[in-house]
């Protein structure tokens, strides 16, 4: 019986989609380089991993990788995103300077963000004090509103202007 059963795991894993190879090629190469922000799974945990290395006095910003609800159109994901709700909670994230919101244009397809979200701090140390907030929490909490939580990730970055 244990035969036929590796057997049929080995059918279904042999089965998986072109999508599902790709996403979990994506997750692999995420997992070495930022961190899932998954259902459940508290900001806090990830902050001081994130950003040890990182200069203190140096500007910091958070970029995430936005992926819709499967059961909400790009346009509802969205509306939820920008809405009064969603941005009301972001707005009192501590020590968060700017955020800007990127929503994707042109033909989409299954595997295409819906948006990627900026969130800027004066430092490292101010964006670790804010990723481990109550309101870093409750904007995630509420995020699960109208995005896949599974897919969608953050990614600490350095930005450098080649031109300007």
């Amino acid at each position: 019986m244990t035969l036929a059963r590796d057997r049929a795991r080995r059918k279904r894993r042999q089965g998986e989609t072109a999508v599902d190879q790709l996403r979990v090629e994506r997750r692999k190469l995420l997992d070495g380089l930022c961190v899932g922000v998954a259902a459940g799974v508290s900001l806090s945990g990830f902050a001081p991993k994130l950003f040890a290395a990182e200069s203190p006095s140096k500007s910091a910003k958070l970029m995430f990788v936005l992926f819709k609800r499967a059961d909400l159109s790009d346009e509802q994901s969205l509306a939820e995103w920008h809405g009064e709700k969603h941005t009301s909670i972001v707005r009192t994230v501590p020590g968060l300077k700017k955020w800007v919101q990127n929503h994707t244009v042109g033909s989409k397809n299954e595997v295409s963000p819906v948006g990627i979200g900026e969130l800027w701090f004066d430092n490292t140390e101010a964006m670790e004090k804010a990723m481990k907030s109550p309101q870093m929490a409750a904007a995630a909490e509420d995020a699960k509103r109208f995005l896949d939580m599974t897919r969608t990730f953050a990614i600490a970055v350095s930005e450098e202007t080649i031109i300007s």
